[in-house]
């Protein structure tokens, strides 16, 4: 799991690095930019264009020191390296939330379902880090790789999330009938000719309408309706992708954990020995560990025939 999910993170990220450069972010190929229409709140309100290159800016550079944390070997070899990444991550995720929530209302239509999913992803993945610094600031070595699992496993439902939506509108193009309200300035920025854009969408004439550009209309969500319809099929389906992508990723993480037992028990005990070296109260359980706050079994001591003959526990990291 660790591989694919590293490789994915890894080349999920170089991908996106060129969308530091706005001019590629709101370029004309939609394969390599922002999503259609997301560049009209981008180019014509400075607080979208603030946020979308704060969040690019630091959520990306994060996500890319993050896949070398997970690294064993980089881990093990270069202690003081894996701290201070750890604190820029931080730094820089703490960032990214306020550029994300900026965004957060006009993000692929910005409907509650859509924001929903944004606030949840923030508030699920800043517990899972605050978790991860407390137990390793108590030298709890196994909860703190655990609550960072999980922390960048949620992250990663921003790349599920993509393909699931591109899936679901693809396939409710061809089996039905979806309809999705966009407004007349966003129909107008994508289509660039308002002479087609008041003949195929007569609301948006200021001759039929007080206040058109204003106006939102239901226009067909569907992949082969042109442009528009491109941009109603995939926000028909973001918030839906975003909710799946958390769920599947919630319990992906959670069975890995559960199949990795002795890795967390060979952690546990290197969180024994240096919490005993450093006289804390309870080695072994001085974290957030589930035996204090809920009804599961006191954790015990290895037995000696785990210890090496100078007593000290036969373990590494």
């Amino acid at each position: 799991m660790g591989f694919i999910f590293d490789g994915a993170l890894f080349g999920f990220v170089l991908a996106r690095f060129q969308l530091l450069d706005f001019n590629k972010l709101c370029g004309s190929s939609i394969a390599s930019s922002a999503a259609p229409g997301e560049c009209y709140w981008f180019e014509n309100f400075p607080r979208y264009r603030i946020g979308i290159m704060l969040h690019l800016g630091t959520i990306l550079p994060a996500g890319l020191l993050a896949v070398f944390q997970f690294i064993p070997a980089i881990r093990h070899r270069f202690t003081l390296y894996h701290r201070i990444a750890g604190y820029t991550i931080l730094l820089l995720v703490l960032l990214s939330y306020a550029g994300a929530l900026m965004i957060a209302d006009h993000t692929f239509g910005g409907d509650p379902s859509v924001q929903g999913f944004i606030g949840f992803l923030t508030i699920i993945t800043a517990t899972a880090l605050v978790l991860a610094i407390i137990n390793i600031k108590k030298l709890q070595i196994e909860q703190h790789r655990a609550w960072m699992l999980r922390a960048w496993v949620y992250f990663g439902s921003i790349i599920s999330m993509r393909i699931i939506s591109f899936l679901a509108a693809a396939l409710g193009s061809r089996i039905s009938q979806q309809y999705t309200p966009i407004s007349c300035a966003e129909i107008s920025y994508l289509l660039k000719n308002t002479t087609q854009v008041y003949h195929n969408f007569p609301a948006c004439d200021p001759a039929n309408a007080q206040f058109a550009m204003e106006n939102y209309i239901a226009i067909k969500a569907s992949m082969t309706a042109g442009l528009v319809g491109i941009v109603g099929a995939l926000r028909s389906n973001f918030g839906m992708a975003g909710w799946l992508s958390i769920a599947i990723h919630m319990l992906g993480v959670e069975v890995y954990l559960r199949l990795t037992p002795r890795e967390a028990q060979r952690l546990r005990n290197v969180s024994y020995q240096r919490q005993l070296e450093a006289g804390m109260a309870s080695p072994g359980s001085a974290g957030l560990v589930r035996e204090r706050f809920a009804d599961a079994d006191v954790w015990v001591v290895p037995s000696l025939s785990t210890r090496s003959k100078d007593g000290n526990l036969c373990v590494g990291f």
